[in-house]
Protein backbone atom coordinates (compact mmCIF):
# COMPACT_ATOMS: atom_id res chain seq x y z
CA UNK A 1 0.00 0.00 0.00
CA UNK A 2 2.78 2.34 0.72
CA UNK A 3 4.46 1.69 -2.19
CA UNK A 4 1.52 2.12 -4.53
CA UNK A 5 0.99 5.78 -2.20
CA UNK A 6 4.58 6.89 -3.07
CA UNK A 7 4.27 5.54 -7.11
CA UNK A 8 0.99 7.97 -7.13
CA UNK A 9 2.54 11.03 -5.82
CA UNK A 10 5.91 10.21 -7.75
CA UNK A 11 3.10 10.56 -10.83
CA UNK A 12 1.20 13.46 -9.43
CA UNK A 13 4.07 15.14 -9.60
CA UNK A 14 5.19 14.39 -12.99
CA UNK A 15 1.99 15.71 -14.25
CA UNK A 16 2.60 18.75 -12.62
CA UNK A 17 5.70 19.49 -13.63
CA UNK A 18 4.96 18.99 -17.32
CA UNK A 19 1.80 21.09 -17.01
CA UNK A 20 4.46 23.93 -16.03
CA UNK A 21 6.36 23.75 -19.19
CA UNK A 22 2.78 23.65 -21.58
CA UNK A 23 3.51 25.35 -24.79
CA UNK A 24 -0.07 27.57 -26.43
CA UNK A 25 -2.74 26.01 -28.06
CA UNK A 26 -0.89 26.13 -31.70
CA UNK A 27 3.21 26.24 -31.85
CA UNK A 28 5.76 26.50 -29.60
CA UNK A 29 6.94 29.21 -26.80
CA UNK A 30 9.98 28.74 -28.31
CA UNK A 31 11.43 31.77 -30.30
CA UNK A 32 12.63 31.95 -33.85
CA UNK A 33 15.51 29.80 -33.82
CA UNK A 34 18.97 31.51 -34.23
CA UNK A 35 20.45 31.77 -37.98
CA UNK A 36 23.11 30.02 -39.27
CA UNK A 37 25.76 32.16 -38.43
CA UNK A 38 27.49 32.01 -35.14
CA UNK A 39 27.47 29.80 -32.12
CA UNK A 40 23.99 28.32 -31.52
CA UNK A 41 22.69 29.18 -27.79
CA UNK A 42 20.86 27.02 -25.32
CA UNK A 43 17.50 27.29 -25.85
CA UNK A 44 16.42 28.59 -22.47
CA UNK A 45 18.67 31.20 -22.97
CA UNK A 46 17.18 31.92 -26.06
CA UNK A 47 13.64 32.10 -24.44
CA UNK A 48 14.43 34.53 -21.52
CA UNK A 49 15.96 36.63 -24.05
CA UNK A 50 12.85 36.68 -26.58
CA UNK A 51 10.47 37.36 -23.46
CA UNK A 52 12.71 40.55 -21.97
CA UNK A 53 11.12 44.11 -22.55
CA UNK A 54 8.12 42.16 -25.39
CA UNK A 55 6.12 44.79 -26.29
CA UNK A 56 2.63 43.86 -27.09
CA UNK A 57 -0.82 45.69 -27.63
CA UNK A 58 -4.52 45.12 -28.21
CA UNK A 59 -8.05 45.90 -27.93
CA UNK A 60 -10.66 45.43 -25.37
CA UNK A 61 -14.26 46.08 -24.80
CA UNK A 62 -16.24 45.81 -21.35
CA UNK A 63 -18.31 47.95 -18.89
CA UNK A 64 -19.04 48.40 -15.71
CA UNK A 65 -21.77 49.66 -12.69
CA UNK A 66 -22.07 50.02 -9.49
CA UNK A 67 -24.28 48.78 -6.42
CA UNK A 68 -27.71 48.76 -6.20
CA UNK A 69 -27.96 51.94 -3.77
CA UNK A 70 -31.78 49.89 -2.43
CA UNK A 71 -29.38 46.96 -0.99
CA UNK A 72 -29.58 44.45 -3.87
CA UNK A 73 -26.68 42.31 -5.15
CA UNK A 74 -26.76 43.44 -8.82
CA UNK A 75 -24.02 46.14 -10.24
CA UNK A 76 -26.29 47.55 -12.65
CA UNK A 77 -26.52 51.51 -11.38
CA UNK A 78 -24.95 54.09 -13.44
CA UNK A 79 -24.01 51.43 -16.16
CA UNK A 80 -21.20 52.33 -18.74
CA UNK A 81 -20.47 50.37 -21.44
CA UNK A 82 -17.06 50.65 -23.67
CA UNK A 83 -13.79 49.58 -25.49
CA UNK A 84 -10.45 50.41 -25.11
CA UNK A 85 -6.75 49.92 -26.67
CA UNK A 86 -3.73 49.23 -24.78
CA UNK A 87 0.03 48.45 -25.09
CA UNK A 88 1.86 46.02 -22.82
CA UNK A 89 5.42 45.66 -21.91
CA UNK A 90 6.53 42.68 -20.27
CA UNK A 91 9.83 43.18 -18.34
CA UNK A 92 10.19 38.88 -18.17
CA UNK A 93 7.62 36.56 -18.93
CA UNK A 94 6.09 37.26 -15.09
CA UNK A 95 5.83 40.96 -15.22
CA UNK A 96 4.64 43.35 -17.49
CA UNK A 97 3.48 47.13 -17.22
CA UNK A 98 0.39 48.35 -19.27
CA UNK A 99 -0.83 51.42 -20.57
CA UNK A 100 -4.09 52.22 -21.65
CA UNK A 101 -7.27 54.54 -22.96
CA UNK A 102 -10.81 52.97 -22.61
CA UNK A 103 -14.17 55.28 -23.99
CA UNK A 104 -17.19 54.22 -22.61
CA UNK A 105 -21.17 55.72 -22.30
CA UNK A 106 -23.97 55.11 -20.29
CA UNK A 107 -26.23 52.36 -21.35
CA UNK A 108 -29.45 53.14 -23.52
CA UNK A 109 -31.48 52.39 -19.93
CA UNK A 110 -29.34 54.36 -17.89
CA UNK A 111 -30.05 57.27 -20.11
CA UNK A 112 -34.05 56.59 -20.53
CA UNK A 113 -33.40 57.29 -16.19
CA UNK A 114 -32.17 60.07 -16.56
CA UNK A 115 -28.51 60.29 -16.63
CA UNK A 116 -26.26 60.79 -19.98
CA UNK A 117 -22.61 60.07 -19.00
CA UNK A 118 -19.41 59.48 -21.40
CA UNK A 119 -16.10 59.21 -19.27
CA UNK A 120 -12.77 58.74 -20.85
CA UNK A 121 -10.01 56.57 -18.61
CA UNK A 122 -6.45 56.83 -19.27
CA UNK A 123 -4.90 54.52 -16.87
CA UNK A 124 -1.30 52.72 -16.30
CA UNK A 125 -1.11 49.60 -14.37
CA UNK A 126 1.57 46.71 -13.52
CA UNK A 127 0.72 43.21 -13.55
CA UNK A 128 2.20 39.69 -12.36
CA UNK A 129 1.29 36.65 -14.74
CA UNK A 130 1.20 33.14 -12.87
CA UNK A 131 2.15 30.04 -14.92
CA UNK A 132 3.39 31.87 -17.82
CA UNK A 133 3.87 28.87 -19.61
CA UNK A 134 0.84 27.64 -19.55
CA UNK A 135 -2.05 27.64 -22.47
CA UNK A 136 -3.87 29.53 -19.64
CA UNK A 137 -1.94 32.12 -17.69
CA UNK A 138 -3.71 33.48 -14.42
CA UNK A 139 -2.24 36.79 -14.05
CA UNK A 140 -3.36 39.50 -11.19
CA UNK A 141 -3.10 43.48 -12.03
CA UNK A 142 -2.90 46.73 -10.54
CA UNK A 143 -3.05 50.08 -11.75
CA UNK A 144 -4.44 53.88 -11.54
CA UNK A 145 -4.35 56.94 -13.49
CA UNK A 146 -7.17 59.28 -14.81
CA UNK A 147 -11.20 60.16 -15.89
CA UNK A 148 -12.33 62.42 -18.32
CA UNK A 149 -16.30 62.33 -17.83
CA UNK A 150 -18.98 64.57 -18.94
CA UNK A 151 -22.09 64.18 -16.97
CA UNK A 152 -25.68 64.96 -17.96
CA UNK A 153 -28.93 64.70 -14.84
CA UNK A 154 -31.73 66.62 -14.57
CA UNK A 155 -29.78 68.50 -11.88
CA UNK A 156 -27.33 69.90 -13.82
CA UNK A 157 -23.99 68.80 -15.54
CA UNK A 158 -20.27 67.68 -14.73
CA UNK A 159 -17.37 68.30 -16.94
CA UNK A 160 -14.14 67.17 -14.86
CA UNK A 161 -11.25 65.29 -14.42
CA UNK A 162 -10.84 62.48 -11.20
CA UNK A 163 -8.22 60.33 -10.17
CA UNK A 164 -9.22 56.46 -10.27
CA UNK A 165 -7.74 53.36 -9.51
CA UNK A 166 -8.21 49.52 -10.15
CA UNK A 167 -7.30 46.03 -9.01
CA UNK A 168 -7.71 43.32 -11.34
CA UNK A 169 -7.75 39.07 -11.63
CA UNK A 170 -7.89 37.59 -14.69
CA UNK A 171 -6.60 35.00 -17.25
CA UNK A 172 -5.16 34.73 -20.37
CA UNK A 173 -5.80 32.04 -23.11
CA UNK A 174 -2.68 31.75 -24.94
CA UNK A 175 -3.81 30.64 -28.86
CA UNK A 176 0.18 30.82 -30.18
CA UNK A 177 3.12 32.42 -29.03
CA UNK A 178 2.15 35.85 -30.54
CA UNK A 179 -1.49 35.71 -30.09
CA UNK A 180 -3.74 35.81 -26.95
CA UNK A 181 -7.68 35.67 -26.26
CA UNK A 182 -8.96 36.69 -21.86
CA UNK A 183 -10.97 38.49 -19.93
CA UNK A 184 -10.61 40.79 -16.44
CA UNK A 185 -12.84 40.98 -13.82
CA UNK A 186 -11.71 44.17 -11.89
CA UNK A 187 -12.88 46.34 -8.89
CA UNK A 188 -12.63 50.38 -10.07
CA UNK A 189 -12.42 53.06 -7.44
CA UNK A 190 -13.86 55.84 -9.50
CA UNK A 191 -16.74 58.42 -9.50
CA UNK A 192 -20.60 58.24 -10.11
CA UNK A 193 -23.33 60.69 -9.53
CA UNK A 194 -24.52 61.32 -6.16
CA UNK A 195 -28.22 59.15 -5.98
CA UNK A 196 -31.20 61.25 -6.01
CA UNK A 197 -34.60 59.71 -3.75
CA UNK A 198 -36.38 56.70 -4.97
CA UNK A 199 -39.11 57.44 -2.95
CA UNK A 200 -42.70 57.93 -4.66
CA UNK A 201 -41.14 56.23 -7.77
CA UNK A 202 -38.54 58.70 -8.57
CA UNK A 203 -35.47 57.87 -10.67
CA UNK A 204 -32.36 57.37 -9.41
CA UNK A 205 -31.04 60.36 -11.01
CA UNK A 206 -33.97 62.52 -9.96
CA UNK A 207 -36.13 63.91 -12.48
CA UNK A 208 -36.41 68.05 -14.11
CA UNK A 209 -39.92 68.59 -11.95
CA UNK A 210 -37.40 67.93 -8.65
CA UNK A 211 -34.87 70.11 -10.20
CA UNK A 212 -37.32 73.24 -11.26
CA UNK A 213 -38.88 73.14 -7.72
CA UNK A 214 -35.65 73.48 -5.88
CA UNK A 215 -34.51 75.87 -8.02
CA UNK A 216 -31.12 73.37 -8.63
CA UNK A 217 -31.65 73.17 -12.71
CA UNK A 218 -29.02 75.72 -13.45
CA UNK A 219 -26.23 74.23 -11.19
CA UNK A 220 -23.81 71.38 -11.23
CA UNK A 221 -24.39 67.72 -10.37
CA UNK A 222 -22.55 66.30 -7.13
CA UNK A 223 -20.06 63.54 -7.94
CA UNK A 224 -18.79 61.01 -5.19
CA UNK A 225 -16.37 58.19 -4.94
CA UNK A 226 -17.28 54.58 -5.06
CA UNK A 227 -16.11 51.25 -6.17
CA UNK A 228 -17.34 49.75 -9.37
CA UNK A 229 -17.44 46.64 -10.78
CA UNK A 230 -15.90 45.83 -14.18
CA UNK A 231 -15.44 42.99 -16.82
CA UNK A 232 -13.46 43.12 -19.65
CA UNK A 233 -12.71 40.94 -23.12
CA UNK A 234 -9.56 41.50 -24.75
CA UNK A 235 -7.19 40.26 -27.88
CA UNK A 236 -4.00 41.16 -27.45
CA UNK A 237 -0.63 40.59 -29.36
CA UNK A 238 2.88 40.33 -28.52
CA UNK A 239 5.77 40.94 -30.77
Amino acid sequence: MRTSSCWLVVALISSLGSAAQADPIFGTNDPTADGDTGPRRDPRARRADSEAWRPGFGARIGGYGFRDPDGGVAWDACRMNGFGVFGTLDVNKYLYGELSADFYAATPAVVSQGLDRTSTHALTGVGLRMLPDLFITPFVVVGGGAEYTRVQMPAGKVDAVYPMGYIGLGGDLNVTRELKLGATVRMLATTRPTFASTRDGGSLYGASSEAALTGQGSTEAEMQFDIASQAQFFVRYAL
